[in-house]
């Protein structure tokens, strides 16, 4: 299982590079980076939570998944907590505080373990992901962007942000799967070839974002390797052991949930702290040794789920 899993995740990887390979040759720049990324989040992302559940959720399987967002808000704040407690010997600044907590609680929870979730069990696995992000999603928008925000005195109202278009889309793909509501097989396809879009759109955008980290800027290592730990060693462990303990969770759940505790830092963290606060350096370093490392820890626990 260990090398099915990486061999999965090595093809990721290799889109990463191409996208790392492009920001190298300066196909891509910053601007274009960051202008696909808005793409990816704001368009073709929308329409992947769109098609996904409005053409495989109804009221039947609906009832079997319901809980799949209340174990996300559990993971979420539990990676959040075990992160306090974490970084707390480091007397990090304010800005370095929110940027560490920031990364260790928000995986990278839709770039990554989207296309790992659908290599591994096809459209199956795409939708119950995305009904485990829905946690997830409503956490990263609020709680996440008081995080940040906080470190910067900002007074923001994080329930605004809720509203936007992978939020809306979450909602309408429900409204249309539960409702049974039949529209024109032309949307759902044309839903189906955007969305489908998202998945090596976003991993480029990622490779892109790695690739113009400055790694050799001043962060400190002891703070990097601590978020590492963190990330991908210590709360997937505590997962893994927490679903041996309790027994009987459904396969396809517990293979999402130790793959969303073991999945990097958040990539679009660097954008994120730009415009809510936070320690921009710390975001992309924190960005750029997760996601390298996580090729190693990602296939080791996943494999432990599935075995």
């Amino acid at each position: 299982m260990f090398f099915s899993v990486f061999s999965r995740i090595a093809i990721i990887f290799i889109i990463l590079l191409v996208g790392a390979l492009a920001r190298w040759r300066k196909i891509l720049t910053q601007e274009t980076t960051e202008g696909l990324c808005r793409i990816a989040i704001e368009v073709t992302l929308p329409f992947l939570y769109f098609y996904s559940l409005s053409s495989h959720i109804n009221r039947q399987l609906l009832s079997s998944v319901w809980t799949f967002p209340i174990f996300a808000i559990a993971l979420t704040f539990a990676s959040y907590f075990i992160g306090r407690l974490i970084c707390f010997p480091l007397k990090l600044n304010p800005n370095q505080r929110s940027s560490f907590l920031f990364l260790a609680t928000f995986p990278n929870y839709g770039f990554l373990a989207i296309p790992l979730i659908f290599a591994l069990f096809g459209e199956e696995g795409l939708m119950m992901i995305v009904m485990f992000n829905l946690g997830i999603t409503f956490l990263y928008w609020t709680f996440g962007v008081s995080i940040l925000s906080s470190s910067a005195g900002k007074s923001l109202r994080p329930f605004k942000n809720l509203l936007n278009n992978a939020t809306v889309a979450l909602v309408l793909g429900l409204i249309v799967g539960v409702s049974s509501f039949k529209i024109p097989q032309v949307i759902l396809e044309a839903s189906k070839i955007i969305g489908n879009a998202s998945i090596p759109l976003a991993l480029i955008v990622i490779g892109s974002i790695l690739a113009q980290t400055n790694v050799k800027k001043a962060v400190s290592y002891r703070t990097i390797s601590t978020l590492v730990f963190c990330r991908l060693i210590l709360v997937p462990g505590l997962v893994v052991l927490a679903i041996n303990i309790f027994d009987g969770l459904p396969r396809m759940l517990s293979a999402i949930i130790v793959l969303q505790a073991a999945m990097p830092s958040a990539s679009t963290t660097p954008i994120l702290t730009k415009r809510f606060g936070g320690d921009s350096e710390l975001a992309a370093s924190g960005v750029f040794f997760t996601t390298l490392l996580s090729i190693i820890t990602v296939p080791l626990f996943l494999s432990l789920a599935l075995r």
